[in-house]
């Protein structure tokens, strides 16, 4: 763009050392182009459309597996966000209400590292939302898995979980 508005100046000054008509048109196209912001915006604004159209194709929805008996299922969408981070949000079907605590963990919902590797919002009244500091090509380069668990005072019983694969 900058090198499209010094052509139309060079072209203009030249124009005008000519002098005529035809200089003074290519005069006033030369400050048309460098004073019309419109056009300036709406090419920003198409970008930044661009962008955001671009980070939702970077998301992936999981279906949350019951574990232990527990009737409880769900999804678990992973988004990037701008800024380079992860957006999860859990949704629970046939929970209680919790709270459930849940995390990202190394592996997968058979073969579990009980450590979680990413903490994330207790799930309350079936619903959960954490930004998480990795991004989703990270998440995959591992094996990792999302589990919900019974509540703070049973953590060691899993109720759902879905595993993380390179979507």
């Amino acid at each position: 763009m900058p090198m499209r508005i010094l052509l139309l100046l060079v072209v203009a000054l030249v124009a005008a050392g000519c002098g005529g008509d035809d200089a003074d048109d290519a005069l006033g196209d030369a400050t048309t182009a460098l004073t019309d912001t419109e056009g300036a915006e709406e090419t920003v604004e198409d970008a930044l459309d661009e962008a955001e159209d671009a980070l939702d194709e970077l998301a992936v929805t999981l279906e949350l597996q019951e574990q232990n008996g527990s009737g409880i299922g769900g999804t678990v969408e992973l988004s990037a966000t701008s800024d380079g981070t992860l957006e999860v949000e859990i949704e629970l079907t046939g929970s209680d209400g919790g709270p459930h605590p849940a995390h990202i963990h190394r592996g997968n919902c058979i073969d579990l590292d009980p450590n979680p590797a990413f903490p994330l919002e207790d799930v309350v009244d079936g619903r959960s939302e954490t930004e998480v500091e990795v991004t989703l090509d990270d998440l995959v380069l591992e094996e990792h898995a999302v589990n919900v668990h019974e509540s703070p005072e049973n953590a060691g019983t899993y109720v759902a979980c879905a595993d993380v694969r390179n979507q």
